[in-house]
């Protein structure tokens, strides 16, 4: 049997006797049509089962409509939520995203990305971990032409970024905690080789500056990522007998692993340890979890904008987008007990 092929616009137009112009016009809500004669399109349009050929209208426009995502992994939640909310923009606009994940392999992402920047995409949206791991291949993307944003941390000098305004956020919660009474206040971070660069924990190590207090790195844990850092962290500060009495966290997937290992523990929390996280993913309200909650749609925003900006004229400046956060005050936050746990 011979495979029916899929309607077209000439099928279209011979069903409604419309021009294939105006049909075009018609799809891409262009000026000049009357509402009638657009229902009338739309509707024949479904009858048939035609819809317009979106790598076509791409094509004419020279460019592909896909922009690649390149990620770490998506074991925290917070990359996942990212993920879906950047689709649902990237569809709005008339173009989807192709995702990819490294998993931190540096043969694997670069082959993805060379893939990618061959004719698949017209650019990328990055962690700015990617850029650490191999900077020589994204100067000579840049030097290419190709439009890139990159994500969290600190800014790239040259290329466009878009980051929370976390500093602010963090100092605010050092400085609840040690209004609580709050002396002994731990940090878990992650194990990248920027990590004590990062805003989250100059704030940290800012607040202990300014108060006249020595770090104490006995209460400083940098680990694997996910829950099972925070999960490390709490056991090695509990088989050493120096629990602190606070802990801020990096994001909220470790958070939630020191809140699981202080309650597998038998501790309670906040009467035995205050726990703070930051991304305010969903698990964050399910726990309690006080958290800095950070505006996804904004951020996804400010990436679409940017990239478009940048297509439209490379030579300009780079550009940084600070994108604001929130405290987020619940159940896991505070004062602390007159005698610590051990």
């Amino acid at each position: 049997m011979k495979k029916r092929s899929r309607p077209n616009i000439f099928d279209l137009a011979r069903v409604t006797g419309i021009s294939r112009g105006t049909i075009s016009r018609a799809f891409n809500n262009k000026p000049g049509i009357n509402a009638k004669t657009q229902e009338k399109i739309l509707k024949a349009a479904k009858e048939i089962g035609y819809t317009p050929h979106n790598g076509a209208r791409m094509m004419k426009l020279g460019r592909t409509g896909r922009w690649g995502l390149l990620l770490p992994h998506l074991q925290n939640p917070y990359y996942a939520e990212l993920v879906e909310v950047l689709n649902s923009h990237a569809n709005a606009l008339g173009t989807m995203i192709l995702l990819g994940l490294s998993n931190h392999d540096k043969d694997r992402e670069a082959n993805l990305i060379m893939q990618w920047t061959a004719g698949e995409t017209d650019g990328l949206i990055l962690d700015q971990a990617h850029y650490h791991a191999n900077p020589q291949l994204f100067e000579q993307l840049k030097a290419r032409e190709i439009p890139m944003v990159f994500l969290h941390g600190t800014p790239i000098p040259g290329f466009d970024f878009v980051r929370y305004q976390l500093y602010d956020s963090v100092l605010r919660i050092m400085n609840q905690l040690d209004a609580l009474g709050h002396s002994e206040i731990g940090y878990v971070g992650q194990s990248f080789a920027f990590c004590r660069k990062t805003a989250r924990f100059r704030a940290y190590a800012d607040f202990h500056k300014s108060k006249g207090r020595k770090l104490n790195e006995d209460l400083i844990h940098f680990g694997e990522d996910g829950a099972q850092g925070g999960i490390n962290a709490f056991r090695a500060w509990h088989s050493q007998g120096k629990l602190p009495t606070a802990v801020v966290c990096c994001d909220d997937i470790i958070a939630c692993g020191v809140v699981q290992g202080a309650r597998s523990s038998g501790l309670q929390i906040p009467r035995d340890i205050s726990v703070t996280g930051v991304d305010d993913i969903a698990e964050s309200a399910r726990l309690g979890l006080t958290t800095i909650r950070t505006d996804r749609n904004a951020t996804a925003r400010a990436i679409f904008e940017l990239l478009e900006s940048r297509r439209e004229n490379f030579d300009r400046p780079a550009e940084v987008r600070e994108i604001p956060s929130e405290l987020i005050m619940r159940d896991s936050f505070g004062k602390p007990r007159l005698a610590k746990a051990s």
